[in-house]
Order: C-alpha cells, then structure tokens, then sequence
C-alpha cells in the first residue's frame, strides 16, 4: 500500500497534469539559479585567492588564501550539486531499491502460491513486522521464515508490537 504522500502527488496529476508540470519546472529553475549562483562564488572566490600573484600589494596572505579555499569549496560543492540535480531531477534517483520493493508490495499478495486461511489474527515477522505472505510455508508447530528479513519466526507466539 502507498502511502497518502504518493497518493496525493498521482491525484494531483490527474486533475491538472498542466499545473503539476509548470510547479516542477518553476522549482527546477529556482534551484538550478541558486546552485548555479552559489558555484559561481565559490568558483570566482577560488579564482581570486589562487591566481592573485603572491607577494604584491593586496594579494590575500597564504593563511586567508588556505581558510577562504575551504569555505569556497563548500559552496562550489552545495552550489554544484544543486545545479545538476536541478537539471538532472529524477534520474539521480537510485531505482529499484529493496526497502521500495518491499513497501510497494507490502499490503498485496502475490498471485500464486497457497492461500493462507484468513482470520482475524495479524501474523507478522517479530523482527521487521513485515506481513505473512501467501507463498509462506508454515510448520506444524507454526515457525515460519520472513520473506523479507529472512529470520524466523513463530506464529503462535505474540509479536511484541501488538
């Protein structure tokens, strides 16, 4: 089951994909002028504390050069990072990640496999608290292994979140 968050975010593009496209890019512009504007100090900063020859009049002395560097790579590093994932957005995302897996399919049961009888008890792992699913072999006794966290578990015995 998703959460409200992404049910929200699937209702707001079916009544208005238009409006929902216009926020995104309004933001991604926002973000890419701030990213590209911190980089550009931090980068400028850099240039004027390096390329300034030593030794002249109002060259910056060695320990400002030093301190005013680690300053500017923060911004270049923060300002630079923000402009590519502003540009980039979503493909920066790792895709495909077990937790994802698990919380898309955490409510739903997969087609085939046995059905377990329904009841009104909640058999869940003790450990993650993930959900019995219907593909699970259960023993006799009632001892069963988590599919997702791979520990066992005994169905009889009460979970300590219930």
């Amino acid at each position: 089951m998703r959460n409200a968050l992404a049910e929200s975010k699937d209702l707001g593009m079916k009544k208005d994909p238009v409006n929902f496209d216009a926020q995104l890019a309004a933001s991604r512009i926002v973000f890419g002028v701030f990213g590209f504007a911190f980089a550009g100090i931090g980068i400028t900063t850099l240039g004027f504390l390096w390329l300034t020859p030593f030794n002249e009049f109002g060259s910056p002395p060695l320990f400002f050069r030093i301190f005013g560097s680690f300053i500017s790579l923060a911004f270049v590093a923060m300002g630079g990072t923000t402009f590519v994932a502003a540009i980039l957005g979503n493909r920066l995302q790792r895709r495909g990640t077990d937790f994802d897996q698990f919380n898309q399919t955490k409510g739903e049961s997969p087609p085939d496999g046995p059905a377990i009888p329904s009841s009104s008890l909640n058999y869940c792992c003790s450990n993650c608290g993930a959900k019995l699913t219907n593909q699970a072999d259960v023993s006799p006794l009632g001892d069963v292994k988590c599919s997702f966290c791979h520990q066992w578990f005994n169905i009889h015995r009460p979970t300590s979140g219930t």
